[in-house]
């Protein structure tokens, strides 16, 4: 069993057996009140999970494919890049909570599969959110977007202010980034834009040219930040 003060040497349980699809999701939570309320909102769901929960670096670095993890981001303080690589190496999707004042490191910006903003939680939001990341598609939750759009000028952020300023999106690629940004697959954004597949591909190669992101999950973080996924 693992005590109610969140430590380095708790020990996996298994917190609830729901119909298994192959996917467990894994709750990595320091502070017990938000871990048990995460919990208890998995048991109430309909989605064809097994439930854990783990504790310190030792727990997560034992994951492998097939594990979803919930993290939330004051988890993500004490463990180092080398956690999130594993991760990644090992096709491990991971789901972010986030407060209002949180900063995420850069690799697990890199790696996140999608945020969910604390004050969006709830067992219908947690559950949108696992399925899109069960699916393969990012999710951003509609709180955490219309902070996120906002931001740069509230915090008075000159410097990605100034960087947002010099990009210029065309109106195709903002259709494009408002659609992958809500998680949508390239073939479904296509439908939803009455356009090829292959038009798509190209339109997020080059938004990822010009916002100089490797991959989608962080363009979306980036634009965001930017302020460009603005209405």
């Amino acid at each position: 069993m693992v005590s109610d003060t969140y430590g380095e040497k708790a020990s996996l349980r298994v917190e609830h057996p729901l119909r298994q699809t192959g996917m467990t999701a894994v709750v990595a939570i320091p502070d017990s009140i938000r871990r048990y309320s995460v919990e208890g909102m998995l048991r109430s769901l309909d989605i064809q999970f097994a439930v854990q929960s783990v504790a310190g670096a030792d727990g997560l670095s034992n994951l492998r494919n097939g594990h979803l993890v919930i993290l939330s981001s004051d988890a993500l303080s004490p463990l180092t890049d080398d956690i999130a690589q594993k991760l990644r190496t090992h096709c491990v999707k991971v789901l972010i909570l986030v407060d209002s004042t949180d900063v995420v490191e850069q690799s697990w910006v890199d790696h996140a599969s999608g945020f969910l903003d604390w004050s969006d939680l709830r067992p219908e939001s947690l559950r949108e959110a696992l399925i899109d990341v069960r699916d393969g598609r990012f999710h951003v939750s509609p709180a955490l977007v219309r902070r996120s759009v906002t931001a740069p000028e509230q915090a008075g952020d000159e410097t990605g202010s100034k960087r947002a300023s010099t990009i210029e999106l065309t109106a195709r690629e903002q259709q494009v980034l408002r659609l992958i940004s809500k998680g949508l697959s390239n073939r479904q954004v296509a439908r939803s834009l009455s356009i090829s597949e292959h038009g798509v591909k190209r339109a997020v190669g080059i938004i990822l040219a010009k916002l100089n992101c490797p991959n989608r999950t962080l363009a979306v973080v980036r634009a965001m930040e930017w302020g460009l996924l603005a209405a």
